[in-house]
């Protein structure tokens, strides 16, 4: 009898969301850096290798620094944060 391992594991994919200046240093909550970007995130199951089962597949704000992971479902949403993140920025530096 031979035996034949199996091999399960998790491959994730990320892709850049979009390449604007808007959207290039957000705040991050957990470590208080400006380096969150949005990513658009596939997660599956994977045999031997080869996606199989899919777990995630969304949009997803991302901080490199800290790998702190926000879920968004639209650009409404995108957006949303983004003027807040002006707002908050505005008032630390004191601007109008």
């Amino acid at each position: 009898m031979s035996f034949v391992p199996i091999i399960c594991g998790k491959t994730d994919w990320d892709k850049e969301y979009a390449q604007t200046a808007q959207y290039s240093s957000l705040y991050c909550p957990n470590c208080h850096n400006y380096s969150v970007r949005p990513l658009k995130r596939k997660e599956f199951i994977a045999i031997w290798f080869i996606p199989v089962f899919p777990i995630f597949w969304g949009k997803q704000l991302v901080c490199p620094i800290c790998n702190w992971r926000q879920d968004f479902k639209n650009d409404e949403q995108l957006q949303k944060v983004v003027h807040e993140q002006n707002n908050i920025r505005q008032a630390k530096t004191g601007g109008p």
